[in-house]
């Protein structure tokens, strides 16, 4: 009995952790001002930087004791939860938008499930689009979801799995993980995603 108890115990636990990364509105804070952003989980900890009354698709990447840690410039900070709505569409499998990347070498893909995604990196300037489907969850014990599209250069196949990412250039934090291949350029990236809107 003992058993069975922690094992719905752990699932809980894992469906609560898989609630972020998600997007959220700013909501409930006056027109004429800002949502604090702290440099911990505290009304007693140093403002970092401030969200726009009106701000909206704030990724917040996990919550602790009523404060969720949202990225803003080359760092991230905890803002108020009370005044961050979630969003219908703010969650990995029903994203608008997502933006992967990678360091060394350097490259991005701005990807709209079901419909395109486009490829840039220094040897590709101009960008290069390929039609992609929606993104489809792959049944493992682990949250991942699959992403595959066709170009005029080749196909795309990216893994997107809800985990801690570090572009290891700045203090920001990252929920995503992603794993690109280009059949083109017959090479495996290895990057963090961010959602948009």
């Amino acid at each position: 009995m003992f058993s069975r108890i922690a094992f719905f115990t752990l699932l809980a636990g894992a469906a609560a952790a898989q609630d972020y990364p998600r997007l959220h509105d700013v909501s409930g804070v006056a027109s004429d001002d800002t949502l604090n952003l702290r440099e911990a989980p505290s009304a007693k900890a140093p403002v970092v930087g401030e969200l726009a009354h009106d701000a909206r698709a704030i990724e917040v990447m996990r919550v602790e004791n009523g404060w969720g840690l949202v990225n803003i410039e080359e760092r991230a900070g905890w803002a108020s939860i009370r005044y961050l709505a979630p969003r219908a569409d703010g969650d990995l499998p029903n994203a608008q938008a997502l933006t992967c990347f990678g360091t060394e070498p350097f490259w991005s893909l701005h990807i709209r499930p079901g419909q395109t995604a486009q490829y840039r990196s220094p040897e590709v300037m101009d960008g290069e689009t390929y039609g992609v489907g929606p993104l489809q969850r792959l049944w493992s014990p682990t949250l991942k979801y699959t992403l595959r599209g066709e170009g005029g250069e080749g196909s795309l196949d990216a893994m997107i799995m809800p985990a801690y990412c570090d572009d290891g250039m700045s203090d920001r934090e990252y929920g995503f993980d992603v794993t690109l291949f280009l059949s083109r350029e017959d090479r495996v990236y290895s990057g963090c995603c961010t959602l948009d809107e």
